[in-house]
């Protein structure tokens, strides 16, 4: 497995199997995206308790997860990850989806994306903090 980083992506690459990613989780978990680049011999995980801690991991994770592959109805990569992208999508996906922002915002952003996984209330009252906190930011600290 490798794992190419920046401020704001984590990339994996050469995968087996998405149970590999567990053992890596200091090196990904302060990252926004994660983008698993997956064949077709990558599998979620050797057997149930294997992949169903991968589906939990990446359910609770803080950042937003894609797989990227060729094959869009990967469906167990599919439906462990927040969704499934193209290579060529992959490409300049995470410059598109965090063009011109701060760490900041990017960050705020993401919280957004990831309370999407949560039932509607809870992710409109993430948005609603989120919006607030960009807010006092821009404002020097207070509410306008």
């Amino acid at each position: 497995m490798t794992i190419t980083k920046n401020d704001i992506t984590a990339e994996v690459s050469h995968i087996g199997s998405l149970y590999e990613i567990l053992g890596q989780r200091e090196q990904i978990d302060d990252t926004c995206l994660l983008l698993i680049r997956a064949d077709e011999s990558t599998v979620l995980g050797a057997d149930e308790t294997e992949k169903s801690e991968v589906r939990e991991y990446l359910a609770r994770a803080s950042f937003m997860s894609a797989v990227v592959s060729e094959d869009n109805d990967r469906s167990e990569l599919s439906e462990a990850a927040d969704m499934v992208i193209t290579p060529q999508e992959a490409e300049d996906f995470a410059e598109k989806l965090f063009k011109d922002k701060t760490k900041k915002q990017i960050q705020e952003i993401n919280s957004c994306f990831t309370a999407a996984r949560t039932p509607a209330e809870e992710v409109l009252g993430t948005e609603s903090r989120a919006f607030y906190r960009l807010m006092s930011e821009k404002n020097g600290g207070q509410l306008r």
